[in-house]
C-alpha cells in the first residue's frame, strides 16, 4: 500500500479544519496510508528584520526535512 506524508508547519487552529482532515484521513485510508505531520511554527519578535525572517524559514525548512521519510518524492503544496 503506498504511503502518503503531509508535512505541514503550523496546525490546524479552527475546529471545521482539523475535522475536515480527519476525514480525508479517513477516506484515503482504503487506498493508501495517510499520516499528516504538523510542525510548530517558529516565532518571530514583533517587528521582525529580513535576516530573523530567513533564519526562522531555515530552521523551518530543518524541522521538515527531517520528518521526511528517506526515499521521498516531494511534492510543495
Amino acid at each position: 500500500m503506498q504511503r502518503v506524508t503531509v508535512v505541514c508547519v503550523g496546525k490546524l487552529k479552527e475546529r471545521f479544519y482539523a475535522e475536515a482532515a480527519a476525514e480525508y484521513v479517513k477516506r484515503l485510508g482504503r487506498y493508501c496510508r495517510l499520516e499528516l505531520v504538523e510542525l510548530p511554527e517558529q516565532r518571530l519578535p514583533e517587528n521582525p528584520s529580513p535576516a530573523e525572517i530567513e533564519r526562522a524559514l531555515a530552521r523551518e525548512a530543518e524541522a521538515i526535512r527531517a520528518k521526511l521519510p528517506r526515499e521521498a518524492a516531494v511534492t510543495a503544496l
